[in-house]
This record gives structure tokens, C-alpha cells and sequence, in this order.
């Protein structure tokens, strides 16, 4: 009975032993993962976009293949009250560092968020959540690399131009950039009303009446030269250059085609005066428009964009939303921080002066935001060529 006794003690003993060894190493486990929280919109309006974010997200996991690294989604739906919900459990997780939300009016409820440190893929930079880090490609990284371009091919009296209804705290952006803007021009939003107020910007009228005015008097002379250069007005619609040597249009779509196509109305080319827009991410339906061709805009690498989605296809058998690579780098530049810093997260890592480099090109944090190097390309013959 004594050894019985004494058996059972030993047993119990070596039990409680390995079942303490057994928790510590499972806390130690737990201790050098990686969490990372994803909150993106996964149903309702916006799922498929949120849909593609994440199988970005999983294509980086799949690359790093790591065992220590576990990514957590959570479905944001898009709107600031379920953003804020799936934070809050993030926070009771002990999760530390979360890709999302997308979009910035998301953001709104964030800041009551603690421990947490959230890196959004929204391009907007104004008035962000202390805790949120935007790292879309925002339009202060677009100013930069423009103004670089511009000191190269020495553009010095360009013509700013943006919607009145938007984009309105951004082109105080573009003020304090020191881009030395002869004219900021903001125009109607209304289609029937774009022509008329470029034409007005342009002068168009006037140079048109002094074509006029030209060439009946040319036509009054015998000279072989003023019948010369008659042949050559013939074929024109205005006299006289505008006094302007660039223009960029803050804008998208289909308003800024019909931005450009006004020019194009009001006998101003691209042979005669840079246009630039902002980030289109690479949009083909530019390649049909006659007046976008050798419009230039700053952007990611190209090339990388074409490898990330050749990538994503054959994993996927289906295209992605070319922002996504965006996401892709996120978690990238999360996984980077935690392994330099001995498999542990430290929200200070992400402020390297050095910067870093993803499929997007090189970038680096400051402030609530990063601030990416971008290059200059330009549409021509239906492709998008580099030209800085």
C-alpha cells in the first residue's frame, strides 16, 4: 500500500513536471508568433475588393513561408462601426499590428483603439488616427517625384487643375510642394461645362480670332511667302502659343478625359505643352483616347506590378485589384520589422531612415504616412513607357 501511495505521489509529480513544461513552451511558442490582424470589407458592396486585398495578403504569407507568421481576417464591411467592433477584439487578441481598413472614413473610430498600431491602405494623409499609418500611394509622394521630373526637363509656369467639389485639401498640398505654379484653375464638374471654362483658360476665342484676322490679311498680299504661310494657317484652328508650359489635372476617369479632351478642343497639344495627371494605376482605357496620349503620371514600379499579377493569377486563376500589391507589401514590411528585431514586433522598426523596398519601388515611413519614390511614366502608342 506504502509503494502504491508513493507511486501515485511520483506519477502525479512527473505529470504536473511535464504539463508545466508543456504550457511554458506553448507560451513561449505563442510569445514569438507573429500576429498580424487583417480588417478588410470581406462581404456586401465592397467584398470583392476587400476579397482580392486578402488573397494579396495570403500570396506574401505563401512567399515568406514562415511557420511563426499567422494572419487573423476580420470583415471591416466597410463602414466605421464594424471597423471599430473587429479592432476592439483585435485589441482583446493581444494583437498588435493590423493591415486596414481600406478606406478612410473607416478610420473615424480608431483612435479609442489601444496597442494597436493599424496600417491602412488609404492614400489620404490629413487628420489621420494617431495610432494609423496610410500607406497608400498619396498624393504627396505623386508631388515629390513630379517635381523632381520637372527641375529635368525645366518646367517652370505650370497650370494647376482640380475639381471644385474635391480634392480640395490635397492640392494644399501641391501649393506647399514648391512646384512653381503659375495658375491654380479650379473647373465645374459638369461635362457641358469643362469645354467653356478651358476654352476660357486657354484663350481659345482670342487666338482664334487672331488667326482670322491673319489670315485675311494674307490673303490680300501676292508675296510667295505670305501665300506660303497662308497654306500653313489654313490648317490650323488658333494663332499664338498659351503661356503656360504644363498643366496637371487632378483628377480620374472619365472627367479627366474630358479634362484633356478639351485641350484638345481648344487647339492645345501635347506637342506643345506637358500634361500630367496624378496616380491612374496603370488604366488601358487611357490607350483609346486620342487626347491622353503622352499624358504622364508619377507610379510604382510597372514592371513589378506585371510580376505581382502574373503571380496572383496563376495562384488565384483570376486578376487582382492592382492596388493590392499595396497589401502584399504590408505585410511584407510587418514580417521584415518582427524578424530584424529577434521575432518581436516593435512599432518604432517601422521608422527606418533607410527606408525600405517592396514590389511598389522604394519607400519609407514618416509621420502617419509613407512617402514612396515613384517614377514618371507617360501613354504612348497604347503602352506606358518610364521616362524618369
Amino acid at each position: 500500500m506504502k509503494k502504491l501511495l508513493n507511486f501515485l505521489i511520483i506519477t502525479y509529480l512527473l505529470f504536473t513536471i511535464n504539463n508545466s513544461n508543456a504550457v511554458e513552451q506553448e507560451k513561449n511558442k505563442n510569445k514569438n508568433l507573429l500576429k498580424v490582424g487583417i480588417l478588410l470589407p470581406l462581404s456586401g458592396e465592397y467584398g470583392n475588393l476587400g476579397q482580392s486585398f486578402l488573397k494579396a495578403i495570403q500570396l506574401a504569407l505563401y512567399d515568406i513561408s514562415d511557420k511563426d507568421i499567422k494572419i487573423y481576417p476580420k470583415d471591416s464591411k466597410a463602414n466605421p462601426l464594424d471597423t471599430y467592433n473587429s479592432a476592439k477584439e483585435f485589441e482583446q487578441m493581444g494583437i498588435k499590428i493590423v493591415i486596414g481598413p481600406i478606406f478612410y472614413e473607416n478610420l473615424e473610430k480608431l483612435n479609442e483603439i489601444n496597442n494597436i498600431t493599424f496600417i491602412s491602405l488609404t492614400n489620404k494623409i490629413n487628420n489621420l488616427p494617431k495610432n494609423t499609418i496610410a500607406f497608400g500611394i498619396n498624393l504627396k509622394s505623386q508631388i515629390e517625384s513630379l517635381k523632381e521630373y520637372f527641375k529635368d526637363i525645366k518646367i517652370d509656369r505650370t497650370i494647376l487643375l482640380s475639381p471644385k467639389t474635391e480634392f480640395v485639401n490635397e492640392t494644399e498640398i501641391i501649393e506647399e510642394s514648391e512646384i512653381n505654379l503659375y495658375e491654380v484653375f479650379f473647373y465645374d464638374t459638369s461635362p457641358k461645362k469643362i469645354t467653356s471654362e478651358i476654352e476660357k483658360l486657354t484663350k481659345y476665342r482670342e487666338r482664334k480670332k487672331d488667326l482670322e484676322r491673319r489670315i485675311k490679311i494674307l490673303e490680300k498680299s501676292d508675296l510667295h511667302k505670305h501665300k506660303q504661310e497662308l497654306k500653313i494657317l489654313e490648317q490650323r484652328h488658333t494663332l499664338g502659343k498659351v503661356n503656360f508650359d504644363s498643366v496637371i489635372v487632378i483628377d480620374f476617369g472619365e472627367r479627366l478625359k474630358s479634362v484633356l479632351t478639351s485641350f484638345m478642343f481648344s487647339d492645345v497639344s501635347s506637342s506643345e505643352v506637358n500634361f500630367f495627371t496624378i496616380n491612374q494605376w496603370f488604366d488601358e482605357t487611357f490607350f483609346n483616347e486620342n487626347a491622353l496620349q503622352n499624358l504622364h503620371f508619377p507610379a510604382i514600379s510597372f514592371d513589378n506590378l506585371e510580376k505581382f499579377e502574373k503571380k496572383f493569377e496563376k495562384k488565384y486563376k483570376e486578376k487582382p485589384n492592382k492596388v493590392s500589391i499595396l497589401a502584399y507589401d504590408a505585410l511584407g514590411l510587418i514580417y521584415y520589422c518582427w524578424k530584424k528585431n529577434g521575432n518581436e514586433f516593435k512599432y518604432d522598426q517601422l521608422y527606418n531612415k533607410n527606408g525600405f523596398k517592396g514590389l511598389q519601388g522604394k519607400f519609407y515611413i514618416t509621420g502617419n504616412h509613407s512617402v514612396q519614390k515613384l517614377g514618371i511614366y507617360k501613354i504612348s502608342d497604347k503602352k506606358f513607357i518610364k521616362v524618369y
